[in-house]
This record gives structure tokens, sequence and C-alpha cells, in this order.
């Protein structure tokens, strides 16, 4: 009699542990986890849900999808994703395959991929600062880090990426053949590869021109850099890609994008509505702060550009 008590009561425990489980409340509903949409001024993105406001708090480098159902994004050292399912979103897990000296994580359209900088010592080279490599989504979870090897990678450091709709590149980097300094570059997608890095003169200066974040159909691109006439630190900058090809001198996007701090890393997302990026105090993950900022981009462009 007593045994039976004892299952009795264990089995009561279980289902009232099971009830738990299913009344569970999602991570967050609706578009955008659930945020209000911002205006022409950059707010934090998700307050108190990615972002946590105050001293050594660090999210940096948020992507979605292009469906819009899946974010990455970094916290400290760590690159976690959040998805979109009909329950709602998911807790952020930690992609464990990324080692914790990553930089600048980007999630891929079809949110199979995720690309990242990692510094690296080979048998072959001494250390040759950051290289571009790529996670691949499995049936088994994500796959270990993939080396991406030039065109994309180089003796110099590579950072600060987009792809377009047709996964076309555009990253900043050291190497040579640029001014000395971070610039822009571009490698298109053609036949099912990346065959070669064209830097993109018309727009680098001496002035670390870098984090460029693409339109999709490539229309348009904002990057940052520390050129003189800035708010401060990094700020980012907005240029036109004209119909002939070429690129329009590109403009600050002034104080109600940019500030005092370092403003970098840009994302725009797939209907062209949003940017992206990352604004810190500082450089040192462990020490300084750094949040995730969005604002619409509807009165920064032309109208035949939205």
């Amino acid at each position: 009699m007593k045994q039976t008590t004892k299952n009795i009561v264990w089995l009561a425990i279980l289902l009232g542990m099971g009830s738990i489980g299913l009344s569970t409340e999602p991570f967050a509903v609706g578009p955008y986890l659930g945020q209000t949409p911002p205006g022409p001024s950059a707010q934090v993105f998700a307050p108190g849900l990615i972002c946590r406001i105050g001293y050594r708090r660090w999210e940096s480098n948020g992507t979605f999808s292009a469906d819009g159902k899946v974010f990455c994004y970094k916290q400290r050292r760590k690159v976690y994703i959040t998805e979109n399912t009909d329950q709602g979103w998911t807790v952020p897990m930690h992609i464990k395959s990324i080692p914790a000296n990553n930089w600048s994580p980007y999630l891929s359209p079809d949110a199979n991929s995720i690309y990242f900088s990692l510094a690296y010592l080979n048998q072959t080279k001494p250390f040759n600062g950051f290289n571009l490599f790529c996670c691949n989504r499995t049936p088994n979870g994500w796959a270990r880090p993939e080396d991406l090897r030039p065109p994309l990678s180089s003796s110099g450091a590579e950072w600060g990426f987009s792809l377009a709709a047709d996964n076309s590149f555009y990253f900043s980097s050291t190497r040579k053949g640029g001014f000395g300094g971070d610039d822009l570059w571009h490698a298109p997608f053609v036949d099912n590869t990346w065959s070669q890095a064209i830097h993109l003169s018309a727009l680098n200066t001496r002035y670390n021109d870098a984090g460029p974040g693409i339109a999709p159909d490539e229309s348009f691109m904002v990057f940052n850099s520390i050129k003189p006439g800035g708010l401060g630190g990094a700020d980012l900058y907005l240029t036109l890609r004209e119909a002939d090809g070429t690129w329009t001198t590109p403009k600050n996007l002034g104080a109600g994008i940019n500030s005092i701090y370092h403003d970098y890393c840009a994302h725009i997302t797939a209907d062209k509505k949003y940017l992206f990026f990352t604004r810190r105090t500082g450089g040192n993950p462990s020490r300084d702060a750094a949040d995730i900022y969005w604002v619409a981009l509807k009165e920064y462009l032309p109208e035949s550009y939205r």
C-alpha cells in the first residue's frame, strides 16, 4: 500500500511538471520579436529581452534571416539564435560550435549558415589576423567551422560583412591591394562560387571604411568609417548604387542614427525597411558595453530605393 501511494505521488509530480512545461510562455511573440517598429531615430532593439542595458553588457551584430523568422546575435563572446515557430520565438540557443574568439557573426539570408571572423594559428604560417569562417546548419545541429579561404580570406584581416540576395559577399579587409587599413571589398557569387574579391576603390579612403551592410538587391549600402566630420568614433554612411553600377558619394546618416560612440556593422532587412547596427562604448567585450540598435530607413532613402 505504501509503495502504491508513493507511485501515485510521483505520478502526480511528473504530471504537474509536464503541465508546467506545456504552459511555458514563448520567449517572444510577433514579427521582430514582438517589438514596436522604430521611426527615423535609432532605438535599442528589444531592451530587456535581447539587449541588457547597462555597464559591461554586450550584445552586438543582430541579423535577421530573409523571411524574418530567425534572429542571430552575439552576447559577450557567444553567438545565439532564436527562431519564430507556431508557438512563438524560441529561447535563444547558444551555437556551441562557434569559438569564443569569433568576431562579427552574420546570419545568411536562408538561415542555414552563420559567417564570422576567427583569429587562429595554423602549422604553415604565423598568425594572420581574422579570416572568414562559416558554420552550416545540418540535420544534427550546427557543424564545425569551415575556413572559406581565398578569395574571401587573405593574409590580412576580414570582418564586418553581409550578403546580397544572390549571395554576393560584401566585406571589409586589411588585405593587400587596399589603402593600408580597413577597406570595403565585393566578392560576386558566380557559378555557385566566389571567384574574386574586388576593391571598391571609389568608396574607400584612408579612414577605415568597413562593416558594409548591403541591401538585398544591391541598390544601396551602409558602412562605417572614422573619416573626419563625423559625430565621434565610427559613424554610419549611406551610398546609393546608380543605374550604371557606380556608387554615389557616401553621406553621413546624421545624429538620428550616429552618436559620439562607435556605430558599426550595418545589416539591412530583406524588405529594406530597417537598418540594424551595433553601438559600442569601447572595444573590449569583457569590460565595455554594446547594444543592438534599429531604425526605419524610409526617411533616409530616395523613394525609388525604398
